[in-house]
């Protein structure tokens, strides 16, 4: 039998040998024997076939849909007497049976076009995000300029109700607003609480502390409110706790719910045309306006 003899051998492996020995009940030659037979057993047998596009994307949208499923359960989007367990989720859908749904999630068969729509159009998600994981979970447009566009839909009579959510974000150590304080979403809310269409606001935010840039878009935005006779707006403060990194990835309903969204009152001086920095934008009671003045209608 041929011999082997090691130099140099570390002083740890050597340990660990003798630990394996003697839990295995064998010698240190043994143990040593064992252990390179079974390295090179693992050197000849056959690698694992690389997944195809087809299977990486499978699974890959198997856990978006498992992703997204989870979120509309933590954003509360589904009634208290609403079951969001799988079989329920695809009998919402339109599904003849949860089988197709479970399959998707579980990887072992592709998600079909139509049933991401379905998806997409029911729970307000983005659907390129769904399908090949681009952008964020729910689309959040930036409005720009567009408001006539975005909120013509919502005209009087139509059922639809539009709703400004002011984000309201604690300061940081030094006293100073965070990034997303005074950022605008704005919401489209028809029916239920799926049939909501969202959007915000970077180019101003309702706070004090903007360029003449920021108060130039801001003038262009109240302007627009107080030309609209034909909108009813109603004003929120919004402080849930948000993780700028996911903000996007939030359903509308997380930054609409009454535990952390409350009716503001800064709708109205904000028409009037006083300045962003004299308004109490975290002022939760409803304005009044003084005696004899005429109300501003929006």
């Amino acid at each position: 039998m041929a011999r082997l003899s090691v130099r140099d051998f570390p002083d740890d492996l050597h340990q660990q040998l003798l630990q394996a020995a003697a839990r295995h009940e064998r010698s240190l030659e043994g143990e040593t024997r064992f252990g390179l037979a079974r390295y090179l057993e693992s050197l000849q047998s056959p690698k694992p076939c690389a997944a195809s596009l087809c299977e990486s994307w499978q699974r890959a949208a198997g856990e978006r849909l498992q992703q997204l499923f989870a979120r509309l359960r933590e954003d509360n989007v589904f009634a208290w007497s609403e079951r969001s367990d799988l079989p329920h989720l695809a009998l919402a859908l339109g599904e003849p049976s949860p089988a197709t749904l479970m399959n998707c999630i579980d990887g072992r068969e592709a998600l079909p076009f139509d049933l991401a729509r379905r998806i997409a159009d029911r729970y307000g998600c983005s659907m390129a995000w769904l399908i090949n994981g681009s952008g964020s979970m729910f689309p959040y447009p930036e409005i720009g300029g567009k408001y006539h566009e975005f909120f013509e839909p919502a005209t009087r009579g139509s059922g639809i109700e539009i709703k400004l959510v002011r984000l309201c974000t604690p300061e940081d150590g030094e006293g100073n607003p965070s990034k997303r304080d005074g950022t605008l979403l704005m919401f489209r809310c028809k029916g239920d609480k799926y049939d909501i269409a969202a959007g915000y606001s970077g180019r101003f935010y309702l706070n004090g502390a903007m360029g003449a840039g920021g108060h130039g878009c801001l003038t262009g935005f109240v302007d627009f409110l107080n030309k609209s006779h034909d909108l009813q707006f109603s004003e929120y403060n919004c402080t849930a706790p948000i993780d700028g990194s996911s903000m996007w990835d939030h359903h509308p309903s997380y930054y609409l719910d009454p535990i952390h969204c409350d009716k503001a009152s800064w709708l109205y001086p904000l028409c009037a045309g006083r300045s962003p920095s004299s308004i109490d934008w975290t002022k939760a009671h409803a304005y009044q306006s003084p005696k004899g003045a005429p109300a501003v209608e929006l």
